[in-house]
């Protein structure tokens, strides 16, 4: 699960955790009579007279809990949307033509090789690799981090050996990449 996609999901779980948490600290306190001029006296409906006239009294009240709803509805429906496939390979063909046979290579097999490359070096603190694309047409994506006192600039001395590597391994010699470099703190 990209990086992305796995804080998303602690980010929603935390805040739909944290109301559930609320409602049910909110019914307790009501259920054991603290606080009756806040939340109310225990063992009476929750929906009283004033309440019920107060929501058959405001239009507006129907429209504005509507609009909650479709907003968590959206919210709810962006969630499973990031929870589908990113378009990672799970296998690289390295035969570009099928009649000289069928080779293929697991993608996180290539993408940790090429990540030990980069990792090799005392100025790379960390590395995340990702092939995308077809099988017989891979494209690269890097997010490599350099220590602070690593030259941003000199990390394309480090960057090119190894991709070169990974494109005369791969038999790619065209292999697309995207390459993130961050500085780390």
């Amino acid at each position: 699960m990209p990086h992305r996609t796995a804080r998303r999901n602690r980010i929603g779980l935390a805040v739909i955790g944290l109301i559930l948490l609320l409602g049910g600290a909110t019914a307790f306190l009501r259920g054991i009579g603290l606080y009756p001029g806040v939340l109310g006296v225990e063992r009476t409906p929750i929906t009283d007279r004033a309440t019920r006239s107060f929501v058959d009294g405001h239009i507006w009240f129907w429209a504005a809990l509507a609009a909650v709803a479709v907003v968590i509805g959206v919210a709810a429906l962006y969630w499973l949307i990031t929870q589908a496939p990113t378009g990672a390979l799970r296998a690289v063909r390295l035969e570009s033509d099928r009649r000289e046979g069928a080779t293929t290579l697991p993608a996180r097999v290539v993408g940790d090789a090429f990540k030990s490359d980069l990792l090799d070096s005392p100025d790379v603190r960390s590395a995340a690799v990702t092939l995308a694309g077809t099988p017989a047409r891979p494209c690269l994506s890097l997010t490599m981090t350099l220590e602070p006192d690593a030259d941003p600039a000199g990390a394309k001395d480090l960057l090119h050996p190894a991709l070169r590597r990974l494109r005369q391994t791969m038999e790619t010699p065209d292999l697309p990449a995207v390459v993130r470099i961050r500085t780390g703190r």
